[in-house]
């Protein structure tokens, strides 16, 4: 065979050709396959990654609905109304006396509003189905309220998806009011992506409950035990007092005051969980409570101390006005008693300017930063302050004298220049002693005392004699009195214990308890006849414009172990109007006979 050129024949290379053709179509068929392989894996991959995305989304949505949920059932109503009876009625509070506290108004709407963010969430995250979304948020509140309640656990478990549909379980404990064991159970989620990746929580009542279904809900099933008593501190009911049970005791249906704090303990215990139509019928009972009576809770209310409160408050020579009755060893409230009778709640809501009676603490103050019973002080008929002219009542003035006298005779100018010579927060410090700190001092809506701090030299000096912003309670001030007969001022209480409690200056104490026996004895009130060893303090509150300005009439005191404040609005002098009704109620307490109130001019 003749060679070509390069020495190979002609057939040697076409078989090479032919050799090589065949590797490149191998190798093009391995690209194809290895390119089909990458782009499967490729697709596998994503897939797993969108998967993994829906699965995020599923989860975070279901742990999001259940912490509203949770959210939903567990904070707290919005406090009861400070203004009229605890029971929600309509008594509103008279003009003459301050409105209650700003803080107490300004926290009500907040716990409202935990529970409104709640259900916002809840219904952000749900989408209709068996139910629209509303009334899902609806039956939640529903449980939560006709079970009682009282805290939750709501864990979520595995989930399982397919498509755009997903179910989550969940294992809810519902802690309910009066029963010993949670209620358990476990209920199930459905979820659907909306599009785009939103997944929502369908709205159906099994998701809620298992049990649940539209036209079905859950309630509570009554105890054959019966509901405890409130007792007064010798074990005795209040309910049998109209004016306890209308504003401290309140009532339990509406719940309001003590029936209201208390009622977990009150109401009766056991029981059952049930499921019912919208027509009452039971259906099914889910889970059943040995019954038992409610706790009887003794406080330290004490019904003598309480008549002997009503009866003195009816002499008083005005129709509006209140009185309240502290143990001065404990703080703990003996009596609280408002006229009109179980009318607007004044002994415990009302807030007033103090007068006068707020002397004790800016002679606290004073003895603190070291004065005296013998400092000398100038009682001027009237003092200039900032440009501002403060006198004394009926324009009176005795010169220099003793700070014990100053007190005696309540006199405003000298106590002004007093509080002018003292270190720049000492009488803020005082007050905070006394607790002037705006709390709320009862578990029901309740006024203190508040201080503001003073803003210039004029407030200083208002602050000084009880006027200005300066603001107390009628149950403030007896706690006042309170502290000086004991030596310790103790937060006022009703149930168990108090719960705070300050040290009154050990230096202070002596010349204080003077001070108040002096009023009685030679001071303002000396014209009053008191029933045994009283110490008091007059005050004579002016509330508002006028030439003269109206005025309350004041007095706080204390003999033995009972301390007691009056507050008589629009009473005039403390001496007149407040100090009669103290020597009553101290009278009342020793068993003798007190009077009607004075026969009205004719």
């Amino acid at each position: 065979m003749p060679l070509t050129p390069t020495g190979f024949s002609p057939s040697m290379s076409r078989r090479r050709g032919r050799g090589r053709g065949r590797r490149n179509a191998l190798i093009v068929a391995l690209v194809v396959v290895l390119l089909a392989v990458g782009g499967g894996v490729a697709y596998w991959l994503k897939s797993r990654s969108d998967a993994r995305e829906a699965d995020r989304r599923v989860a975070a949505v279901a742990h999001a609905y259940l912490d509203a949920w949770k959210t939903l059932t567990t904070a707290p109503a919005a406090e009861e109304p400070a203004a009229g009876d605890p029971g929600g009625g309509t008594a509103a509070a008279p003009a003459a006396s301050a409105a209650p506290a700003a803080a107490g108004q300004g926290a009500q709407p907040a716990a409202g509003q935990v529970r409104e963010r709640a259900g916002a969430a809840v219904t952000a995250l749900s989408t209709d189905g068996d139910i629209p979304v509303g009334a899902l948020v609806g039956l939640m509140g529903d449980v939560r309220d006709r079970l009682s309640v009282t805290g939750a656990e709501l864990v979520p478990g595995e989930l399982t998806r397919s498509g755009t549909s997903a179910t989550v379980p969940y294992t809810a404990k519902l802690t309910l009011a009066g029963f010993a064991e949670p209620l358990a159970y476990v209920g199930e989620l459905a979820l659907v992506d909306t599009g785009g990746g939103q997944w929502k929580v369908r709205a159906r009542p099994s998701s809620v409950h298992p049990s649940l279904k539209p036209g079905l809900r859950l309630d509570r099933a009554a105890s054959t035990g019966e509901r405890g008593a409130l007792l007064d501190v010798n074990g005795r009911p209040l309910d049998g007092s109209p004016e306890l049970a209308g504003n401290l005791v309140g009532r339990v249906d509406p719940a309001s005051g003590l029936q209201r704090v208390y009622d977990a303990r009150l109401r009766p215990q056991g029981g059952s969980v049930v499921v019912r139509t919208d027509g009452n019928e039971t259906v099914e009972t889910l889970k059943t409570y040995p019954s038992s009576n409610g706790e009887e809770i003794r406080t330290t209310i004490n019904l003598d101390v309480q008549r002997a409160g009503e009866a003195a408050l009816g002499t008083a020579s005005r129709p509006n006005g209140a009185l309240v009755a502290i143990d001065t060893r404990t703080g703990g409230v003996l009596a609280a008693v408002n006229h009109p009778l179980n009318g607007y709640g004044r002994a415990v809501r009302g807030s007033y300017p103090p007068g006068s009676t707020f002397k004790i603490v800016t002679a606290t103050a004073a003895l603190m930063s070291g004065k005296d019973a013998d400092t000398m002080i100038d009682c001027t008929q009237t003092v200039s302050v900032g440009g501002r002219e403060f006198r004394n009542a009926e324009a009176e003035q005795f010169g220099a004298i003793p700070l014990r006298t100053v007190f005696a005779k309540s006199c405003n100018t000298a106590f002004i220049r007093l509080e002018q010579s003292l270190p720049d927060d000492a009488l803020e410090r005082a007050a905070k002693l006394y607790g002037f700190d705006s709390s709320e001092p009862l578990p029901i809506a309740s006024v203190g005392g508040s201080f503001p701090t003073p803003r210039d030299a004029v407030e200083s000096a208002s602050a000084s004699i009880g006027q200005g912003r300066v603001a107390a309670s009628p149950l403030q001030m007896a706690s006042v009195a309170a502290a000086v007969a004991s030596g310790t001022w103790h937060q006022p209480f009703v149930v168990g214990e108090s719960p705070r409690s300050n040290p009154l200056p050990a230096e202070a104490l002596g010349p204080l308890r003077d001070f108040m026996r002096a009023v009685v004895t030679e001071g303002t009130a000396a014209g009053v006849p008191m029933p045994g060893d009283v110490h008091g303090k007059t005050g004579t509150a002016e509330y508002a414009d006028g030439n003269p300005p109206p005025t309350h009439g004041w007095f706080v005191a204390y003999r033995g172990d009972v301390a007691v404040a009056v507050v008589i609005e629009d009473g005039g002098f403390g001496a007149e109007s407040a100090a009669p009704v103290v020597s009553a109620f101290y009278t009342a307490l020793d068993g003798g006979q007190v009077g009607g109130p004075p026969a009205a001019a004719g």
